[in-house]
């Protein structure tokens, strides 16, 4: 897998401009960057091939598609093996949008999209309350959303 210390500043400057949108065309991001339109689609594909993009995606609307929830757990009894198995559950939930190993009195944190809250009440029981390891998990429900940016820094 790459990493930002293997790339240089026009790799930068073209992830900059698809995490910003994807859709525009090599020869737009050429433009921006001071490259030609197949240097770029090399430099993508590379960026691809080599990890560092992992996906292509539309961000939908939370809003307008249900309740956004976070939501932490914490284990019983923090036991490797249970872990995975936590994981490998969560990884086939299409409600779990992000899983997160967290430090601290909670062991991990999920963000997870609901049509709405006595879907998530049954959710919580059948994925979370039936399974033996967890000794808890607390919800909080998110009103608005007032940033989220997928962008990161490079």
């Amino acid at each position: 897998m790459q990493s930002l210390a293997d790339i240089d500043q026009f790799d930068k400057s073209i992830l900059e401009l698809v995490q910003q949108d994807n859709l525009q065309s090599h020869a737009v991001i050429g433009e921006k960057v001071g490259l030609s339109t197949s240097s770029v689609r090399r430099r993508l594909e590379r960026l691809r091939e080599k990890g560092l993009i992992y996906k292509d995606v539309s961000l939908l609307n939370r809003d307008l598609v249900g309740v956004t929830l976070i939501v932490t757990v914490t284990f019983a009894r923090e036991n490797p093996d249970v872990f995975r198995q936590f994981e490998k559950r969560i990884e086939s939930l299409p409600e779990v949008g992000q899983c997160y190993h967290i430090s601290g009195e909670k062991d991990y944190l999920l963000i997870v999209g609901v049509p709405n809250l006595q879907y998530y009440e049954e959710w919580g029981i059948k994925h979370l309350m039936s399974h033996a390891d967890i000794k808890r998990y607390d919800t909080i429900v998110c009103f608005s959303c007032k940033k989220f940016d997928t962008q990161l820094p490079v």
